[in-house]
């Protein structure tokens, strides 16, 4: 008999995905609710789970441990609520659990990271199946860990490539939970206890480090590889790797690639360590360096499964890189056949897509670089969509239209309606590109769509009363800009924005811009420009000199960087790359 253990709270977001992909092989759920407030727990009494309350008390191990107390069976299955078994590998579950030499059982656990899943990733190792014995529980307030009581007791553990997906990573998620502030409090009260744990401080380097806070998270982590004994521990490959990428972060270049080799004699087979290596001398434009590290990261394979962290480096990764480094060198011919292996080693990255369609522009006619785009797509609406934003891209407007008119015949939706009507809006079609904005009613695009929309009916003279409502309601702030561009036009006296909030209107104010240079609309870019003395920011000349650097158009970019030195002393390395880059021109 399986039990699924889990502890929960407001997990109705996730709940449902994860218990679909176990339900199959639990012969019993055991859910622990800590408070939530959302239908956590009527989604899990839906699965006919035994759901059990537990007043939490900042302690995931005593949480945990009260859920696996209430296991009935001979395994537990050990799962978070933003957890999601891979279907293709659950059938091998039942199977292991006919091994009585086996105590516990190790997943690979793919994490995804950034906006939403995709190739992005994390792989970290964690006991996922486990026998029920009393001497096998959890320790820790956080990041809490049952695998050494199982070794403690002289268990036998094995490592089994079956994949479980983590959804908890994702930016939203993150947020919603207000994970980095609650693990950090946790965190906090640990270290107080014990300062010197390597664990714990390899824990609160990582929450620094994901808040972008380089220097803090180097401190701690620092701090943990000191005071490690000389064994390598399950976490010491995670650690030195992201110590290598906060020093790279921090621009101490010299000292992540004396880590990355003082790092490789001692643990060879980590190949993360040799793929940061290359990507440190691809930095530095050290091509011949890097794309010797990629060959080794290629020769070398992933990691093994204890050690692996970055997916993909050991294949995909590693091609891409090179591509990216022989695209630099201008080798398009080696650059698409780079970018080829990397996708036949990972079909999902559609990103490659692009670049490749770059390289076929580059190379050939436009007719031959369109079929040799098309030869990678089947006839499918997501082929369709995906097509038709390349074309977009490289402003190959008809064909875009072509393929998101394809893609309408299968289906119609929020994300075909805005591609139309974008591709529209840049052939200049602003009416008929409104009514493409207009059909975009909730949900994904909306955001986009209806400020397409305002710029469209800026440049007509269409009614604006329907899309600036719905703007109001989705970003009080955007709506705040473009009533002020809107007044503005009309010749009503401008009020300066808000101080407080300069930030977020200047983003806003370039964004227009820059869509309205796209648009080539220079007649409404002139007096959008007038924007920007509404607002309290000494960089916006600076910003403003790069935008035009952006569009190519050089002198205006150099005018407007050197007022920003000389009015107001603001300039950075970018701003001085772009001004050698417009001074060699002129040579």
């Amino acid at each position: 008999m399986l039990s699924l253990c889990m502890i929960v709270k407001n997990e109705e977001n996730n709940l449902l995905r994860c218990l679909k992909s176990v339900k199959e092989i639990v012969d019993e759920m055991v859910i622990v609710d800590t408070g939530s407030t959302d239908r956590t727990v009527e989604i899990a009494e839906s699965f006919g789970a035994n759901v059990y309350y537990y007043k939490w008390n900042n302690d995931f191990s005593a949480a945990r441990n009260f859920a696996m107390d209430k296991a009935e069976g001979e395994w537990i299955l050990l799962m978070d609520a933003d957890d999601e078994l891979d279907g293709k590998e659950a059938y091998k579950i039942k199977s292991l659990l006919k091994d009585v030499k086996i105590d516990a059982y190790l997943f690979e656990t793919i994490s995804y990271v950034g906006d939403r899943p995709g190739i992005d990733t994390l792989s970290n190792l964690n006991v996922r199946i486990i026998k029920n014995k009393a001497e096998y529980r959890f320790t820790g307030a956080i990041h809490e860990q049952i695998l050494m009581s199982v070794l403690q007791k002289g268990g036998i553990v094995r490592e089994i490539p079956i994949k479980v997906y983590h959804y908890g990573y994702l930016n939203q998620n993150i947020k919603d939970k207000d994970k980095r502030k609650r693990n950090m409090g946790i965190l906090e009260e640990e270290l107080k206890k014990d300062p010197e744990n390597p664990f714990h401080n390899f824990n609160m380097g990582t929450e620094y480090m994901a808040l972008g806070n380089n220097e803090k998270a180097y401190e701690h982590f620092k701090k943990a590889y000191d005071n490690l004994e000389d064994v390598k521990t399950g976490y010491t490959s995670k650690l030195l790797i992201r110590m290598i990428m906060c020093l790279s972060q921090l621009n101490r270049i010299d000292d992540a690639l004396k880590l990355c080799n003082e790092s490789l004699k001692k643990y060879a087979d980590i190949t993360d360590i040799v793929f940061l290596k290359g990507m440190i001398h691809h930095r530095l434009r050290q091509y011949s360096l890097a794309l010797k590290s990629f060959m080794k990261c290629i020769e070398m394979g992933d990691p093994p499964l204890l050690d692996r962290f970055i997916t993909g480096v050991g294949g995909f990764k590693a091609y891409y890189a090179m591509g990216e480094i022989y695209y630099e060198m201008m080798d398009y011919h080696e650059a698409i056949n780079c970018y080829l292996n990397s996708l036949r080693m990972n079909p999902l990255n559609k990103d490659i897509l692009y670049k490749l369609s770059d390289l076929y522009f580059n190379i050939y006619d436009e007719k031959t670089a369109a079929d040799k785009i098309k030869s990678h797509f089947d006839d499918s609406y997501s082929s369709y969509v995906i097509l038709s934003d390349i074309f977009f891209t490289k402003s190959k407007y008809d064909l875009a239209l072509e393929y998101i008119d394809k893609a309408l015949n299968d289906i119609k939706n929020n994300i075909t309606y805005y591609i139309k009507g974008r591709i529209l809006m840049y052939m200049h079609k602003y009416e008929d590109a409104e009514k493409f904005f207009d059909m975009i009613l909730e949900g994904e695009y909306l955001r986009e769509g209806t400020v397409d929309n305002i710029i469209c009916r800026l440049l007509t003279g269409g009614e604006l009363e329907k899309p600036m409502k719905v703007l109001s309601e989705i970003s009080h702030d955007e709506y705040i800009v473009y009533f002020r561009l809107n007044s503005l036009l009309n010749n009503e006296v401008p009020i300066p924005f808000s101080t407080v909030k300069s930030r977020i209107y200047s983003d806003i104010i370039f964004f227009i811009l820059d869509r309205l240079f796209q648009l080539q609309e220079f007649n409404l870019f002139e007096k959008a420009l007038n924007m920007l003395n509404l607002v309290d920011e000494k960089d916006i000349l600076l910003r403003l000199g790069k935008l035009y650097f952006k569009h190519g158009v050089y002198k205006l970019a150099e005018e407007e960087l050197m007022r920003s030195m000389k009015l107001f002393d603001v300039m950075d390395n970018e701003g001085l790359s772009m001004l050698n880059v417009i001074y060699s021109k002129k040579k």
